[in-house]
C-alpha cells in the first residue's frame, strides 16, 4: 500500500475557519430569546429500537430518479445501454449504472412506497434535515434532524470522546443549505467539512507545531478569561459558544484525528476518485474511531437532472452520478461489513445506512428537454445495517413509476420523511414521541410532529425494515 497523506487528503476548513464556523451554527441560537433549562418528555411509552450506534446518511442532492435506480421501470425511455437484468425475483437493476451495488443487494433494504410532501428544493431539503415543514416563524428554534441526535448523545458520551456529535460533509450554501442546532447548545451543531482532493488547508496540528498550537491557545484563553470563567453579561449565547471553541481544540489538540483525515490512494480510487467517495471514506474513519460522533450526513450534490440526462458529453449527468454513488456506497459496505470493534461485532451490524434524495423525478418519458423534473409523490429509500435485514423490498409503485400502490409495512400508506427519521431514532435507541417544552418561542418542539405539511400522518418506525 503506497503511503497514506492527509487531505489533500483532508476537508477544507483552516483552524481560523473552524472556530468561525461556529458564528453560523451559533446565530440562530444567539438570536433567539434566554430559555430556561429544556424539559424532555415522551407522549407516549414506546421502545426504540436500539440496533444502532452509528448512522450515515447519504443525501443525495435533487432528487435521484426512481424508476432510473432503485425502482427501475423499462420503457421506450430506457436507454439500451443500462443493461437492465434480473437480480432477485423482486429486483431488476440497470447492471451498467451499479455493477457493484447489484452485487450487495443482501445488504440493502428498498423501500419503494416513499412520498415527499414537497417539489421544490428548498423545502425539501428542509424537510429532510429537519423532520418537519418549514416555518419561518421558528425557523431559528427548529433544530436538525442530525443536532436532536447529538443532544440526545450528550448523555452517552464517554470520558475519552473528542469529535463532535454530528459531522456534515459536502453541504452547500445553495439550496436550503446546512441546517443548524436550533435552540439547541451549539455543541451539537453540525461541524460542516468540505472533502477536495487538493484542499489548500487542514485543521490537522502536526506534531512540529504543536508546542506553538499550545501557547497560541493559552495565550488566546487569558485574552477571553472572562467568557471562559462565565462571567459575560452576555449569558449563555456566549457560553455555548464557548464550548464549541473548547470541542474544538480539543479535537485539534489530539494526536488521533490524523489517523482519521487519513487515507490511502488505494481508498481514494476504491471509493470512486470523488468527492462523495473521499467523504465516505472519512464517515468510515468516523464509525471505526467511535470517538464521539454518531451522525454523519453526507451531500452527494448533482441529481437534479432537468435537461440532457443521458448525454455522457455533460460533466454530470446520470451515469457519472451513479458511478459516483455505485463506487462509494460499495466500497462503504464492504469495509463497514468486513471491519469490527474490539468485540468482534462488524461496524455494518452497528451503523445504520440511509440514503435517499429529497424527491423523485417525473415518471415515464423525459421531459423535451431530455431530462426529468421534480416529483413528489413516488422515490426509493434504500436502508443498509444498523439491524435492517437487507435483500428484500417494502411497497411497490406503478409501471411507470408514479403512483404507489403498494404500501409495505403496517401503516397501510406510503413512507414519509417523518417515518423514516423515526426509523433513524429508534434505531439510535432516541424516543421519537419525546417533545421540549419551555423553549425560546413558548411553543412544544415535538421531535416529530404528529401532523405532517398538509395532514395527519402520525409517524413511526418502518418495523419491517428489521423483521
Amino acid at each position: 500500500m503506497r503511503r497514506s497523506q492527509y487531505l489533500t487528503d483532508v476537508p477544507t476548513l483552516s483552524r481560523r475557519q473552524l472556530f468561525r464556523i461556529g458564528a453560523t451554527t451559533f446565530a440562530g441560537y444567539y438570536l433567539l430569546p434566554m430559555a430556561p433549562p429544556f424539559q424532555v418528555q415522551a407522549a407516549e411509552k414506546i421502545s426504540p429500537r436500539g440496533s444502532a450506534e452509528f448512522c450515515i446518511f447519504l443525501f443525495l442532492v435533487g432528487g435521484p430518479p426512481q424508476l432510473d435506480t432503485f425502482d427501475l421501470k423499462e420503457g421506450k425511455w430506457t436507454p439500451q445501454d443500462f443493461d437492465v437484468r434480473t437480480i432477485t425475483p423482486e429486483v431488476k437493476m440497470p447492471y451498467a449504472l451499479f455493477p457493484k451495488l447489484s452485487k450487495r443487494l443482501h445488504h440493502m433494504a428498498l423501500a419503494r412506497s416513499v412520498e415527499a410532501w414537497e417539489s421544490v428544493h428548498e423545502r425539501g431539503q428542509y424537510y429532510i434535515q429537519a423532520g418537519r415543514a418549514f416555518s419561518s416563524a421558528r425557523a431559528n428554534e427548529i433544530p436538525s434532524v442530525g443536532s436532536i441526535i447529538a443532544y440526545e448523545f450528550q448523555s452517552r458520551r464517554k470520558d475519552n470522546d473528542f469529535l463532535p456529535p454530528f459531522v456534515a460533509m459536502n453541504f452547500t450554501t445553495g439550496g436550503a443549505g446546512l441546517a443548524g442546532p436550533g435552540m439547541l447548545p451549539s455543541t451539537c451543531a453540525p461541524l460542516p467539512l468540505t472533502v477536495e482532493r487538493d484542499a489548500d488547508q487542514s485543521f490537522v496540528v502536526h506534531d512540529p507545531e504543536r508546542y506553538r498550537f499550545s501557547q497560541r491557545w493559552e495565550f488566546l484563553a487569558r485574552l477571553d478569561h472572562a467568557m471562559r470563567e462565565g462571567d459575560s453579561p452576555l449569558g449563555r449565547p456566549v457560553a455555548d459558544f464557548n464550548n464549541y471553541y473548547l470541542g474544538a481544540y480539543e479535537m485539534m489538540k489530539r494526536p488521533e484525528i490524523g489517523k482519521i483525515l487519513m487515507f490511502s490512494d488505494e481508498d481514494h480510487k476504491r471509493y470512486g476518485s470523488s468527492s462523495v467517495g473521499d467523504a465516505c471514506i472519512l464517515a468510515r474513519n468516523l464509525v471505526a474511531a467511535d470517538a464521539g460522533t454518531h451522525y454523519i450526513a453526507v451531500a452527494h450534490q448533482g441529481w437534479d437532472l432537468h435537461a440532457k440526462i443521458y448525454d455522457k458529453t455533460q460533466k454530470i449527468n446520470h451515469y457519472t452520478l451513479c458511478r459516483e454513488l455505485d463506487d462509494c456506497y460499495s466500497a462503504l459496505l464492504d469495509d463497514l461489513s468486513t471491519t469490527k470493534d474490539k468485540h468482534g461485532r462488524p461496524l455494518l451490524d452497528k451503523t445504520l445506512i440511509v440514503c435517499m434524495g429529497e424527491f423523485g423525478r417525473t415518471p415515464g418519458d423525459i421531459n423535451p428537454n431530455k431530462g426529468r423534473d421534480h416529483y413528489r409523490y413516488a422515490s426509493t429509500t434504500v436502508f443498509s445495517g444498523g439491524g435492517v435485514k437487507g435483500g428484500r423490498v417494502l411497497g411497490a409503485t406503478n409501471e411507470t413509476g408514479a403512483k404507489v400502490i403498494e404500501s409495505g409495512w403496517e401503516r397501510k400508506r406510503s413512507i414519509y420523511t417523518e417515518d423514516v427519521v423515526a426509523t433513524i431514532y429508534s434505531a439510535l435507541g432516541i424516543d421519537w414521541t419525546k417533545s421540549i417544552t419551555k423553549t425560546p418561542s413558548g411553543r412544544k418542539f415535538y421531535y416529530l410532529e404528529p401532523n405532517s405539511a398538509t395532514e395527519i400522518i402520525y409517524p413511526g418506525e418502518i418495523k419491517q425494515l428489521f423483521a
